[in-house]
């Protein structure tokens, strides 16, 4: 559900915020070069105030004789950033809380720092180029950081719509509310915000123009950089395709020079910010979409009472999804405009979107990427705790999809003690490879059930292109 729909409000052409799904993380990150570019308006000091706080940390290192001193201690202090879950953004197991950072990544980012220092860099001119000198500070890492240190003005931000649009504050206590220069530490003081009915925590608002697929100043593009950089020096320079980011790491660690000019020159590049129109990763337009189609598709099931009720559940559910897709236009959000499908995760959010809200009205619970100790299972139903079953998203051309039948999901089974098993696979192409799957697949999967002495179904949903979307 949107932020919009549960407070009953109509976003405006020129509302400039993110209208954030309330009940499952959007897979987007705080991008701190977006806000690097803000050079009027509220925003506009914002960028100078992080690295304010970089260049506070840089010189509380610089002066630490030790890691034990005083001085290294408030380093460490003002280095604890934990995920803002307020946002409902980034990466996430289940629903919208995440670890955070903690005392841990605070460790990681001092020693990005110290190297930074050893080599020459004494001043953060974008705090993103500690992300390619430590393998631990990855993308959610780099948003976390930008979206604490700013928390106070997201704060305002976010009080000034709500009184605009007269919606509803209370008083929550919130990790980074202000912070106390004197004192380099980080105060959890009550605010007056908006409250998340599915976690009943704060909730806060962020410009949609700062959220892109990944930070502009990022591990990989500093190697592409890197990689050009070097076979403009040196013609018997190899190019490594698959590179693993321990090896970006060294290679950055080893130019630091070229890391600083890296990141100066991508200043006069223009970042654009994420497209959320054609959503490309698939996203944030499947729940919009997909509660329309069951608020328009009511099935009126009769509950569960037994193993045989549940499973018959499950099977209408993936029917509706199958529906949807097929010949209600759902196939139009597994591609972007460029003709080129979207990521596996955007299959999974779409059969999310049409599942939950089903399984609600029937008493089933829909949890999504359970972690089972193997991995993450991609949907697990539950009717109490005798019924349960597993569900698993591929799809058809994916190279790993034979592994995803016949050893993920009765691995996630066997761990979870379950003996129902779904899997779903989702069709994009016409290859050979891809029609002789299709048709291997219900002799695989019988002989699998028997083997492994589990109940498994499948269910293939056509999501190829179709020539018109009009219907969506």
């Amino acid at each position: 559900m949107l932020f919009s729909q549960h407070f009953g409000i109509k976003v405006k052409a020129t509302d400039d915020w993110f209208d954030a799904i309330l009940d499952a993380d959007t897979q987007l990150f705080v991008d701190p070069f977006l806000i690097f570019k803000e050079n009027r308006g509220f925003w506009k000091n914002a960028h100078a105030r992080i690295i304010k706080h970089f260049d506070t940390a840089f010189t509380l290192i610089a002066q630490s004789p030790n890691r034990e001193s005083l001085s290294y201690g408030r380093a460490l202090r003002i280095l604890t950033f934990r995920e803002p879950h307020e946002l409902c953004l980034g990466y996430t197991a289940k629903g919208t809380k995440g670890a955070g950072s903690g005392v841990l990544y605070a460790k990681l980012i001092a020693i990005a720092i110290e190297d930074a220092i050893k080599r020459g860099i004494v001043h953060p001119n974008h705090f993103e180029e500690l992300g390619v000198l430590n393998e631990g500070i990855g993308p959610d890492r780099i948003s976390d950081i930008a979206c604490t240190i700013l928390k106070a003005q997201l704060v305002e931000y976010t009080q000034r719509i709500c009184s605009q649009y007269s919606i509803p504050m209370q008083a929550h206590q919130i990790f980074a509310s202000a912070y106390d220069e004197q004192r380099m530490s980080w105060l959890s003081e009550p605010v007056r915000l908006p409250t998340n009915p599915f976690k009943d925590g704060p909730l806060l608002l962020l410009p949609r123009r700062f959220l892109r697929e990944l930070p502009t100043l990022n591990a990989h593009d500093w190697w592409s950089y890197y990689e050009a950089a070097k076979l403009r020096d040196d013609v018997n320079y190899e190019i490594l395709v698959k590179v693993d980011k321990k090896s970006i790491i060294e290679a950055a660690k080893k130019n630091p020079g070229l890391v600083r000019q890296w990141s100066t020159d991508r200043e006069s590049v223009p970042q654009n910010e994420y497209d959320f129109a054609n959503d490309p990763l698939g996203v944030w337009r499947w729940d919009q979409v997909t509660s329309f189609y069951v608020k328009h598709n009511p099935l009126i099931i009769e509950p569960p009472r037994d193993e045989s009720g549940f499973k018959a559940v499950i099977q209408l559910v993936i029917g509706q999804f199958k529906l949807f897709v097929e010949d209600q236009g759902g196939w139009y959000l597994l591609w972007n405009s460029a003709n080129k499908e979207k990521p596996e995760h955007a299959a999974q959010l779409l059969f999310r979107g049409i599942a939950q809200s089903y399984c609600r009205a029937n008493n089933i619970s829909l949890d999504a990427e359970v972690n089972l100790g193997r991995g993450p299972v991609d949907f697990k139903f539950s009717n109490g705790y005798m019924r349960r079953a597993h569900l698993e998203v591929k799809k058809l051309h994916n190279g790993a999809f034979w592994n995803g039948l016949e050893r993920q999901l009765p691995s996630y089974m066997k761990s979870d003690e379950v003996k129902n098993g779904y899997f779903l696979a989702i069709r994009y192409k016409d290859t050979t490879a891809t029609v002789q799957r299709e048709r291997n697949l219900p002799k695989r999967v019988k002989a699998l059930s028997t083997s492994e002495n589990i109940n498994l179904c499948f269910e293939v949903v056509d999501g190829r292109r179709q020539k018109s979307a009009s219907k969506l």
